[in-house]
């Protein structure tokens, strides 16, 4: 695609337009901003005609114009631009698109590998355990809904703040590194919705539970398979197997495919469509959750790296029993399989909820693994992991236990999870009761939380908490007994800590970025 002298129109400036529109005009284009929404303040919008040469409008503007339209995969089709660009039979670049194509070009990318993460659940837990294992040996640099951080030996550090997982906002997180002197081995992507064709390594975590995109005309799960589609000859990707049209699209890509199995996938009717080539298994007391099959042959191409595997495996075991400030065990043990044979086992700390975790655990081991990471330095993280901020971890607010479940990613089904686990602590800990927290900081983030979800929860499960704190505005059409209001997250946990005791748990489940 040539991205040079071309006259171009970039559609929705709020979900990482603004970024593509001034890379795009930087290369040499004639291009112009259309704010779909009309949500970018209208000097903001002066500013980059001034400062950037970009045309901006709130209104839209006639097709013969352009080249070629860029637009979102989320994009309503009947928007009247993108219906025109159909009837006249222009290009319709997607943002994830004209992003590969904009990396493509950037010298700074120059011997740096890229990982994208794309999927509906476990992207920022899989993105940050992988760039802590991959810190072990290289410099990451790791771009999250949790910010823009950098990785070096298992530490990190904040780089920037703010950034949404658009791919336009992938070109802010390259800028800020490149304006921070920082020169990565390795940048890791969080990505909404889909893949940019410039991966080295792309993960796709989960497909489920799907939801509809560009006003329920399309699937997001359709949209997530970019990642696979666009994918760059000789790049890896890897994919769960319990997303089957993800591995349909993947047969006669140029691409190398790994697969795993995803172990929330065990109690449920989804269908594992072929055999993994990466397992983890879950050992409760002496209980194994599956038994641990007989080790199989590797694949003969898998043959060099399953001996370097298996060589590192033996070193990790002596070199994890011979240290003596082993973290405190919780009582449940990963158990890593390739290919039917045991590579690893790791033993978890206390204080999180690692089911939570078990997508980003075998994801991020299996990624880390084929991207050159020892397998000693694997189960190291595995075994210091306490659990991300906002996703099942376990704190306290002024004395009292409090499940922190607040996240971008935070879904109805993630609330039923949080609450499940709440009243396993409230039995095994003798606690007294639950006050619950639940709703939405902002209803654009990762589609927001429906009412008429929480309306059900609250009616499925509301007796048992003593009480139910509902954030944002639009959690006020929902009725429920004991109930009270909140107009964001750090109101309804003040309003939380006032109303529990230290015998009480605070269950915080809203959606937001953190």
């Amino acid at each position: 695609m040539g991205l040079l002298r071309k006259k171009l129109a970039v559609l929705d400036l709020t979900h990482g337009g603004i970024p593509i529109a001034k890379k795009l005009a930087a290369l040499g284009n004639d291009v112009s901003g259309v704010d779909v929404y009309g949500t970018v303040d209208p000097a903001l919008l002066g500013e980059f005609e001034e400062k950037y040469g970009i045309h901006c409008s709130k209104a839209p503007l006639p097709i013969s114009e352009f080249d070629f339209l860029v637009a979102p995969v989320h994009l309503d089709p009947t928007y009247s631009m993108l219906a025109e660009a159909r009837a006249e039979g222009k290009n319709i670049v997607s943002h994830h698109e004209i992003v590969g194509e904009i990396l493509k070009k950037d010298p700074w990318l120059s011997g740096t590998k890229i990982v994208e993460i794309t999927g509906v659940k476990a992207k920022t837990s899989t993105a940050s355990l992988l760039a802590d294992m991959l810190s072990r040996r290289f410099k990451v640099v790791l771009h999250t809904s949790r910010g823009l951080e950098i990785w070096e030996d298992g530490y990190s550090s904040l780089i920037h703040r703010g950034l949404s997982i658009t791919p336009g906002s992938i070109l802010t997180a390259v800028e800020k590194s490149l304006e921070a002197g920082i020169k990565p081995e390795f940048y890791i992507f969080e990505i909404s919705i889909g893949g940019t064709g410039n991966a080295d390594f792309g993960v796709l975590t989960t497909l489920s539970p799907d939801y509809g995109i560009a006003n329920n005309t399309a699937l997001a799960s359709d949209a997530k398979l970019q990642l696979i589609l666009n994918a760059k000859p000789g790049s890896t990707l890897l994919l769960n197997t319990g997303a089957e049209k993800a591995l349909e699209a993947a047969k006669g890509i140029m691409a190398e495919v790994f697969t795993f199995k995803d172990p929330f996938y065990a109690d449920t009717s989804v269908k594992v469509s072929e055999d993994p080539d990466f397992v983890l298994e879950t050992e409760l007391g002496n209980v194994k959750s599956s038994p641990v099959p007989e080790p199989a042959a590797l694949p003969q191409s898998s043959a060099t790296r399953a001996s370097a595997i298996q060589t590192s495996a033996i070193q990790a075991s002596s070199a994890t029993s011979e240290q003596s400030n082993a973290p405190e065990v919780s009582g449940s043990t990963l158990h890593f399989l390739n290919r039917g044979q045991e590579i690893f086992s790791a033993s978890l700390r206390p204080r999180y909820n690692s089911s939570a975790y078990k997508t980003a655990f075998v994801a991020a081991s299996a990624a880390a693994l084929e991207l050159g990471v020892e397998i000693i330095d694997v189960v190291s993280v595995l075994e210091e992991f306490r659990g991300l901020s906002g996703r099942m971890q376990e704190k306290e607010l002024n004395g009292v236990a409090l499940i922190d479940n607040s996240n971008s990613g935070m879904d109805i089904l993630s609330a039923e999870k949080a609450l499940e686990y709440a009243l396993l602590k409230k039995k095994d800990e003798k606690k007294r009761s639950i006050i619950l927290i639940l709703g939405e900081e902002a209803s654009q983030v990762c589609e927001g939380l429906p009412p008429a979800s929480v309306q059900g929860f609250v009616e499925k499960f509301g007796t048992k908490c003593r009480h139910i704190i509902l954030v944002g505005e639009r959690m006020r059409a929902v009725t429920a007994k004991k109930a009270s209001y909140a107009g964001s997250l750090p109101e309804g946990l003040l309003k939380a800590s006032e109303l529990a005791g230290t015998e009480d748990i605070i269950l915080s489940s809203v959606k937001c970025f953190r």
